[in-house]
């Protein structure tokens, strides 16, 4: 929105001249141009393989899914192995680390839109559980964290 408001301003200021040369010799015209959402995944910079930029903070992704009596998150994890997994829990914080390694290391990547290397995601759980109240399984790719809320009863306070 900020950015909207910057070329509402410049429009304003242009009287007369040549408004798109003036557009784009702007610094933050050349700013918003250079932003990632206007690269194609087939750029090469620099030589290197083609390959779309991936950023190990959106991998893995997942799904919190919770009722009245269970969370389950689910995470994605195409082609990693169980091994190359680590779970943490601090509070309600769950960690998944791990390393999504190649399926074909021997292939040159010419293009890839997949992640591959040290990965890293912190889930902020509904609840505050301890480590061993968590539920973990593994199956084609999908790891799934659950755990059982405990569902405490209040007590009836009177009242004086």
């Amino acid at each position: 929105m900020e950015k909207l408001k910057q070329w509402m301003d410049v429009a304003k200021n242009m009287n007369g001249g040549d408004f798109w040369s003036n557009i784009f010799d702007q610094e933050f015209t050349k700013q918003f141009m250079n932003d990632q959402q206007f690269k194609t995944p087939f750029s090469n910079v620099e030589g290197g393989p083609v390959r779309e930029e991936k950023n190990s903070r959106t991998f893995p992704i997942f799904d919190v899914l919770e009722s009245e009596h269970e969370v389950m998150v689910m995470v994605e994890l195409p082609g990693v192995k169980k091994e190359n997994i680590e779970l943490g829990l601090n509070g309600d914080i769950l960690t998944i680390k791990g390393t999504a390694l190649p399926i074909h290391p021997q292939f040159k990547i010419t293009y890839s839109e997949r992640f591959y290397g040290e990965f890293q995601r912190q889930i902020k759980l509904p609840d505050t559980v301890r480590p061993n109240q968590l539920n973990a399984k593994f199956w084609n790719g999908l790891l799934f964290v659950s755990y059982h809320r405990t569902i405490e009863k209040g007590e009836i306070i009177p009242i004086d």
